[in-house]
Formats: structure tokens, sequence, C-alpha cells
């Protein structure tokens, strides 16, 4: 009955805008046929799945998808096992590749602008790292500052692609791809690289974007991405779990 009430519920959900408040306990339990107990819970069902916001005293309202579930559930197995990140990044090269094919064939002059903005920010982000690592400066928090622009560089690609559901999937990834770029940087810097080598790979990309090029953006990526998982392997040792994999 509860899993009957869940489906039901939800398909409520799904025909109503984000912003609009659901009825209230007593007749939606009437509506399902279910005690208000019942109802609590399946509330908290659809909430936990990014569907329903709930607060205290207030009817239950209805939420834009979120990718915060799925982001959750990647962190946490890349954080439980080092392997889940070269795992990832199988995942990753599919939609990367896809995202980037999808923004050099469909993306607005606006949508290409934002990407070069982008790119931009990661490309200074890049030179002060850089420059640091040059002069034996303490570099953690340049680091982090240019890991956050990588990754925002690809989810602006991924908008750019024009692609709702593809934005949201990678936008799932975005804590994962944090960790799991700190890792592949550290394996680029080990292999005597710099991080602006890093933004050429992507320059490329956006290259093959603004000529409106779909199969030069996705070479452009797969070079890019290709170049990473050689990073990503370089950061672990033969001893540890993830090194088994190569």
């Amino acid at each position: 009955m509860f899993d009957d009430a869940v489906r039901r519920l939800e398909d409520v959900v799904v025909d109503l805008q984000p912003g609009q408040r659901l009825p209230a306990e007593r007749e939606l339990a009437a509506e399902l046929g279910v005690s208000r107990l019942t109802v609590r819970e399946v509330l908290k069902a659809l909430a936990a799945r990014g569907l329903l916001e709930l607060s205290q005293g207030r009817r239950a309202l209805v939420c834009d998808p979120s990718s915060a579930v799925l982001s959750h559930f990647f962190a946490v197995s890349v954080r439980r096992d080092p392997r889940g990140m070269l795992e990832l990044h199988e995942i990753r090269r599919s939609l990367e590749v896809l995202s980037a094919t999808a923004a050099a064939r469909s993306a607005t002059r606006s949508g290409v602008g934002l990407v070069e903005r982008a790119l931009g920010q990661m490309a200074l982000a890049a030179e002060e790292l850089d420059d640091a690592r040059a002069a034996g400066l303490e570099t953690s928090s340049l680091l982090q500052t240019y890991i956050t622009a990588d990754v925002s560089f690809h989810a602006t690609l991924a908008v750019a692609s024009g692609n709702r559901l593809l934005s949201l999937l990678l936008e799932s990834l975005s804590e994962s791809l944090e960790e799991t770029f700190a890792e592949s940087s550290r394996g680029h810097f080990d292999r005597g690289g710099s991080a602006g080598e890093v933004v050429e790979t992507h320059r490329a990309v956006v290259e093959a974007a603004r000529r409106r090029n779909p199969r030069a953006a996705a070479d452009a990526m797969t070079r890019h991405l290709d170049e990473a998982a050689h990073d990503l392997r370089a950061a672990f040792r033969p001893s540890d779990p993830a090194g088994e994999s190569r």
C-alpha cells in the first residue's frame, strides 16, 4: 500500500509546476485512501528523491529537478573506493563528449560566450597556480580555485549544449569531479605538466564550438579526457587500490 501511495502521489507531483504546493495532508490521505501518518511518510520519500521540499506547518512544495540525490551517491562512492574515480571517468567520457558535440551543434552566440568566459576564469586561475608553483609558494588555495573553475567550465559547456537532462547529470557529478580533478591535477604535475597546458586542451573544445564543428569538438574533448585519464592513473601509486586497475 505504501509503494502504491508513493507512485500515485509522484504522478500528482510530476503534473504540477515547481513552486506549487500540494493539498493538505488531510486531503491527500482521503485521495490516496491511506492514513495521514502514511501520507507523511510518502511525502518524506518523495522529498528524499528531490521532488518536494518539506517545512514544518506548511504544505509540501514541488521542487525543480535536483541533482542532489545523485550527487551524494557519486560523492560517497568515490570517497569509499579510489577506483571509483576511474570508473567515474569512464562515465564522464561519454557525457562530456556528448556535451561538447551538442554545444558545437546547438549553442547560441551567448552560450558560446558563457563558455569562453568560463575558460577565461580557468585560464586566470591556472596562470596564478603555475606562477605560485614555479616560485615554490603554498598553492592549496590556488589549486582549489583552479579546480573549481575547471568544474565550472564543464558545467557551463553542458548548459550551452541546450540538453537540460545532460546538464543535470553533469551537475550531479560536480562534487565527485572536484575530488577527481584534484587527483588528476596531482598526477599531471607529477608528470611534469602545468595547469596552463590543461587549459589549452579546453581551449580546443571552445574553438571547435565557436566554429560550430561538432566532430572537432568531440575529438578535442576526447583528447582532453585521454590526457586526464593518464593524469589520474599517474596520481595513484602501484600499491594504491586504484593503481591495480591500470
